[in-house]
């Protein structure tokens, strides 16, 4: 519940996400906006999109993060403004299930592109969160357009922060990758644990793909040849343990990995219906109403708080530990930040104060969000509240209380969702992921020299899918994974002595 895992620097980042709030925040507090400057928050989250990437690469993520948070931000308002002129019009107590409905669509859309894409934390939480809040803001009084104006205005901000040190630093990302993936190595050899050597191996291949995306592999660049050092005496150390204790993932030969397929293979790849993708799919299309109704149904007043909550639970992948994990860190991240949402209710926080405040939230946010989600959830809780509302709730005790029972809601539909809807979806994933690896080994087979590159690529990147998908179904099912784990580990050595050229 409070490890906090090592991440190289975190600070230039964290100041990075503050400073993308606070500049044009405080310029529209000053040029006489007050408080709707703050929503250039939901723009400015496009910011931890960029975070670990080269410059190369990294204004595209936050642009088009930044774009999607500004389509999110005015879609979230235009329903928020719909369902809120209803209600107040005396329409159904279910109206609100319009937004419960947009916010299941976005999120599913969202979290298939991202685990297709294999994109990693935040994921789809800031997009869903953006689209929430915005659906709230309605309530406070605030225009569609004023939405979508400071939405992009923080968009704008988020990738000229994120893109500030290209001039003066412009290795940055790559640096942090390389010196992590060393030190990791270093580990190895002070301590030749199942632990590190899994790290080493995790951060070595992060740091290929970083300079693969710098466009460095290849070169005689310095930081190309610290990596392949790093790399050779990594598989060094690893071929120096006992067969019978290293784990089987511990066979590294110094051979660069290749870089990602194609975004096209990669959506096309996720389709299949046995997919992992389409699991975290399916249980997220049954989560977010059954959540969205129990609360609707219970007389809450914000059955999106139900939704969000089990859909973050779920996003994430089809893992039922960490998927238990996420629920308890959820739970009581949320506890934590009423109660801090409750000592920040004894000031005045409006204008300047609000945009700062704010700014301090996405700060611990950006800190801890890939590191532990429940101490993000502590700065996350009232930032939502906070910009949702423009300054501090007026009931604190009522928000707080509903807040917390349709946390409760949500959690409870996670965890019956993620145990009863597809029960042995791990199965099928692993089964239909090591089915992947053994149709691209025979591509190859058959393959002429002018079509081995891009398969080796396949390869590799479904040869990942699959010890992700064994990893999950271990965790899940222990038992029946260890039946297929023979099976699974000979196509694994067929598949990594092709990629080895033997």
């Amino acid at each position: 519940m409070v490890g906090v895992p090592r991440l190289g620097r975190k600070w230039p980042g964290v100041a990075r996400a503050a400073v993308t709030v606070a500049v044009p925040g405080l310029a529209g507090v000053l040029a006489g906006a007050g408080p709707v400057s703050a929503i250039a928050t939901l723009g400015a989250f496009a910011v931890v999109y960029g975070e670990t990437r080269p410059y190369r690469v990294r204004w595209r993520a936050v642009g088009i993060v930044g774009c999607v948070l500004v389509a999110l931000a005015g879609l979230g308002a235009a329903v928020g403004s719909v369902v809120h002129s209803a209600v107040a019009a005396g329409g159904s107590a279910w109206w609100p299930m319009l937004v419960v409905l947009t916010m299941t669509v976005v999120v599913a859309s969202c979290a298939f592109v991202v685990d297709a894409l294999r994109l990693g934390a935040p994921g789809a939480f800031l997009m869903l969160l953006t689209l929430e809040i915005a659906s709230s803001l309605p309530v406070a009084g605030v225009p569609v357009a004023t939405i979508v104006g400071w939405t992009a205005i923080g968009a704008v901000a988020a990738l000229a922060v994120a893109m500030s040190g290209a001039i003066v630093r412009p290795r940055t990302a790559e640096r942090t990758a390389v010196a992590a993936a060393v030190a990791a190595v270093e580990a190895v050899y002070e301590e030749n644990s199942a632990a590190h050597r899994r790290a080493a191996v995790h951060d070595l291949h992060a740091a290929w793909q970083c300079l693969h995306d710098a466009g460095l592999v290849g070169s005689e660049h310095p930081l190309v040849r610290a990596l392949q050092s790093a790399h050779a005496r990594c598989a060094t150390v690893l071929h120096g343990v006992d067969h019978h204790e290293a784990d089987p993932e511990d066979d590294l030969r110094p051979q660069v990995p290749l870089h990602r397929p194609s975004v096209r293979y990669r959506l096309a790849r996720a389709a299949h219906p046995d997919g992992r993708s389409v699991t975290v799919v399916l249980r997220l299309l049954v989560a977010g109403p059954v959540a969205g109704g129990v609360a609707v149904a219970a007389g809450l007043g914000r059955p999106d708080w139900a939704v969000i909550t089990a859909a973050m639970i779920l996003h994430q992948g089809p893992d039922r530990i960490l998927g238990s994990y996420r629920a308890a860190h959820r739970f009581v991240g949320t506890v934590l930040g009423l109660a801090l949402l409750a000592g920040l209710s004894l000031f005045d926080v409006r204008g300047a104060a609000l945009v700062l405040v704010c700014a301090a939230m996405m700060a611990g946010i950006e800190a801890y969000l890939v590191r532990n989600y429940g101490l993000a959830m502590v700065f996350i809780t009232p930032l939502a509240l906070i910009l949702g509302a423009l300054g501090t709730p007026a009931d604190l005790v009522l928000v707080s209380r509903e807040r917390l029972v349709e946390t409760v809601i949500g959690v409870v539909v996670a965890f019956a969702v993620m145990w009863g809807v597809l029960p042995r979806a791990h199965r099928r994933i692993l089964v239909d992921a090591d089915d992947q690896v053994a149709g691209t080994i025979d591509r190859i087979v058959a393959a002429d020299a002018r079509e081995l590159a891009e398969l080796r690529r396949d390869l590799e990147f479904d040869l990942h899918a699959s010890t992700a998908a064994a990893i999950t179904a271990a965790h899940t099912e222990p038992a029946w994974t260890a039946r297929r784990w023979a099976e699974h580990r000979r196509l694994h050595e067929r598949g990594y002595r092709i990629l080895a050229g033997r």
